[in-house]
């Protein structure tokens, strides 16, 4: 806050402070005072008026570059009133008193907010479950009456279970840190894993898979890594072009153990490749080549970023895509 600034926010003070000297002085000459007596009372009056606005500029500037000091620190902007002392002036009081309102009302209103989520997402969850009892009763049934009917029946099935599957793990994807087991798991057992149980796809599909160094291990939740390898298999698959391959290899250097997947497929343009891993986006492909959602991607990267591990993709269009996943060494990890 300025000196200037503050002269300014007082400009209609000023006036009327010399409409009021103007009067006075014509006052005392009225009373015939004498010239030393008015000179007197006006250096009397500048003195008291410089130490009171004086008094006033410093209070208020030194609250207020508290304030926005700690603004600027601050990640959660609605904690300032929680930094800051009630001001001894007036109008700073009043802001402080609104500002500690409105922080309390927005914390109630997060709470409630958080605990309506909480609710829904037990909902989501619950009912997912339950929808697994028709769906496991519709394949034995299935089982017990083979036909090319029930057979396409099966594969629907496979598909809703994909996409039960996939909102399950968006619906718990803000909690991860409550849900995983960080544990020793070997890079090879966990792919062997994935492509086991997809198999069924893959060879329907006629995708050859390829394995190349992956004797690895790394620190991460099991359940949470083979549901991101399996998306990026499923993607792998979906947009295929002829003689469809999927590679796994793995390197290591001073930090990282880099899981990467590639495939020969149809690639990425590279106007969505910036784009790929956003809620909901599915870009020209996605809309061209098969039905997609925009969430697997996206839920890759989530899951990734709150396990600590990193996810980049790279592609091009026409040739394949090729995805990284870095799983981080560091002291933390191995203690």
């Amino acid at each position: 806050m300025s000196i200037r600034a503050f002269l300014k926010d007082k400009l209609l003070f000023f006036v009327l402070q010399l409409f009021f000297l103007t009067f006075l002085v014509w006052m005392l000459h009225l009373f015939h005072a004498t010239v030393f007596s008015v000179i007197y009372l006006l250096c009397l009056y500048f003195i008291l008026l410089t130490l009171a606005l004086g008094n006033e500029y410093f209070k208020k500037k030194n609250f207020y570059e508290t304030a926005l000091s700690s603004m600027d620190a601050l990640d959660k902007k609605f904690m300032l009133s929680e930094l800051l002392d009630r001001p001894g002036f007036l109008e700073g009081g009043i802001f402080y008193d609104c500002l500690t309102e409105c922080n309390k009302s927005m914390c109630d209103e997060v709470s409630e907010y958080k605990v309506s989520a909480q609710d829904y997402r037990e909902y989501v969850e619950m009912w997912i479950h339950e929808v697994k009892t028709p769906i496991a009763a519709s394949r034995l049934m299935i089982e017990n009456n083979p036909s090319q009917v029930t057979k396409d029946i099966s594969d629907e099935l496979e598909e809703v279970e994909y996409y039960l599957e996939q909102a399950l793990y968006y619906s718990r994807s803000n909690g991860v840190e409550k849900d995983y087991i960080v544990k020793r798991m070997n890079l090879n057992t966990m792919v062997q894993d994935v492509i086991k149980k997809n198999s069924k796809l893959l060879i329907q599909s006629k995708v050859k898979i390829s394995l190349d160094c992956l004797d690895y291990d790394v620190y991460t939740d099991e359940k949470w890594m083979e549901f991101i390898i399996k998306q990026i298999v499923i993607n792998s698959v979906k947009y295929r072009k002829e003689n469809p391959e999927i590679r796994f290899a793995a390197e290591e250097d001073k930090d990282h153990v880099t899981l990467l997947i590639g495939d020969n497929g149809i690639g990425i343009s590279s106007r969505d490749l910036p784009k790929v891993m956003e809620k909901g986006y599915t870009g020209t492909t996605g809309r061209k080549y098969a039905k997609s959602t925009g969430m697997g991607l996206y839920l890759c990267r989530k899951l990734s970023d709150k396990l600590g591990i990193g996810f980049s993709i790279r592609s091009i269009e026409g040739e394949g895509t090729q995805v990284k996943i870095e799983f981080p060494k560091n002291s933390f990890v191995h203690m």
